[in-house]
């Protein structure tokens, strides 16, 4: 079945039949998984107990014993008899096919390894074409003869930069001078205030490196509020509410954020004009994040999709299908950063023309679809089977949370995602799963150790949101916000 849902996972499903079939076989694999659960924990708990204990409980308890084993077995007949049917319902479905995989595929799973470790210490944190803004950015935040508090509200569409443009100023030596304290809070659509206002405690006393006093768990609101005030209190702060969604976080956190005339300053990001444009009732001002032009474009694709080649430079009979996806981005640096980890695994031209093909007819055929929703579902449909599991697991994350490099891959193997290869260990096949969706961007690295060695990911909100709903899609987990 696992063989299976990889062939059919290389080949494009197009009927509602195929679709059909390949759900059921996946539903068929995880009661498989289900009844191999059942059977290991039932056979676990005998082994619990002593000999004595063992054999008194063997009689005791030899009806129910003997229903388990009963209900186990029943479900077995039935899986083999699904099992057993596979091939017919193959041919049935025309899912035959889907074996025809093409050799670029095993050409791509001989060339990984390279790919892999040729990226694993390459700084992917260069950026491209947010000087200007980043240079707006810290005039307003650092403006000393602007000594009241300032709302500075950055405005974008989705993947369009904003979170990391401010994440450049908001982590500049300039302002981590300028400022006593500062934080960083990520607001989700469905945010409960005592929660973001738990946040902000958390945030403000580690970037302070002091300990929180007091249990924050039964806190009401007035008892947040006035922590957050006494903290704050004759310091100047900035504090960063990243994807904001409603125009009522001013009303549930303005009053905790004090104004002493210390020129402190509040940045928020959001992709709705209407809150950007908000007065709050304060002093404030709208950045509006600006999308690449033809040149920087260009630059942040080849830094992805030919990270391998000297001086990353483009071969130059791929370079017109390469401007020509650089193009269907529209200057949206997710998109491209995204579309070139993609890239980054295809040699030949035929796979570079299938690629633009493929996306052309999904714009056209979608118009109403986002043009970096559309490059992204691209990038997970184009994911090896075996990494499609580990990608989805991540969405199990809170959004924007740092998930550890060795945490992440232990999970990995404890749920069984990672596959046995000859002369690799676990932990080294996990780690290039690491790798490859770091090189993809499906995963963004945040903190490296000091070899250059990936420490701290996370998912892009977006990505995320892609993540939850393949999940559902497939029926991998469902994951509940707020």
């Amino acid at each position: 079945m696992r063989a299976f849902l990889e062939d059919a996972d290389k080949t494009t499903i197009q009927t509602e039949g195929e679709k059909t079939w390949v759900a059921n076989v996946r539903d068929l694999a995880y009661e498989v998984e289900d009844i191999i659960d059942e059977y290991m924990y039932y056979m676990n708990k005998q082994k619990v107990y002593g000999k004595f204990t063992r054999f008194i409980r063997q009689i005791v308890y030899a009806p129910k014993n003997l229903w388990v084993r009963h209900r186990i077995a029943t479900k077995l007949q039935k899986i083999n008899s699904m099992i057993k049917a596979i091939p017919e319902r193959n041919r049935r479905y025309g899912v035959d096919r889907v074996g025809e995989a093409s050799s670029s595929s095993q050409d791509h799973q001989r060339r990984l390894p390279n790919l892999s470790e040729s990226s694993l210490f390459f700084k992917d944190d260069d950026l491209v074409g947010i000087e200007d803004g980043k240079k707006q950015l810290l005039d307003l935040l650092v403006d000393k003869e602007e000594s009241q508090r300032t709302v500075i509200s950055v405005v974008g569409m989705g993947g369009s930069g904003k979170t990391t443009l401010v994440a450049q100023a908001y982590n500049s030596r300039i302002v981590k001078r300028q400022f006593d304290c500062y934080a960083w809070i990520t607001v989700s659509q469905t945010y409960v205030a005592d929660d973001l206002l738990r946040s902000m405690i958390k945030e403000f006393y580690r970037g302070a490196q002091e300990a929180i006093p007091m249990d924050l768990s039964n806190m009401s609101y007035r008892e947040l509020i006035e922590m957050i005030t006494n903290f704050l209190r004759l310091k100047r702060y900035v504090i960063v509410f990243d994807d904001v969604w409603s125009s009522n976080l001013w009303r549930d956190i303005h009053v905790s954020l004090l104004d002493e005339g210390l020129g402190s300053r509040v940045i928020l990001t959001t992709r709705k004009e209407d809150i950007a444009s908000f007065s709050f009732g304060v002093k404030s001002h709208v950045h509006y994040t600006k999308l690449l032009g033809v040149s920087d474009a260009w630059n942040l694709f080849c830094m992805k999709a030919f990270s391998s080649n000297p001086n990353r430079c483009c071969p130059q009979h791929l370079k017109t299908l390469a401007q020509d996806l650089v193009a269907k981005c529209k200057g949206l640096p997710l998109a491209i950063v995204a579309l070139g980890g993609v890239m980054s695994s295809k040699y030949l031209e035929s796979e570079w023309r299938n690629i633009y093909n493929s996306l052309s007819w999904e714009l056209s055929n979608n118009p109403g679809l986002e043009v970096v929703k559309t490059i992204l579902l691209l990038s997970y449909n184009d994911l090896p089977y075996r990494l499609k599991c580990c990608f989805l697991y991540c969405c199990l994350f809170p959004e924007d949370y740092e998930i550890r490099r060795k945490r992440l891959i232990r999970l990995w193997m404890a749920e069984g995602f990672v596959e046995k290869v000859r002369g690799r260990t676990p932990e080294e096949v996990a780690e290039s799963y690491l790798m490859e969706l770091i090189c993809r961007s499906m995963l963004q690295v945040i903190n490296r150790n000091e070899s250059g060695r990936p420490k701290i990911c996370k998912m892009h909100d977006l990505i995320r949101e892609l993540a939850i709903s393949a999940s559902a899609t497939e029926k991998f987990c469902v994951v509940y916000d707020g």
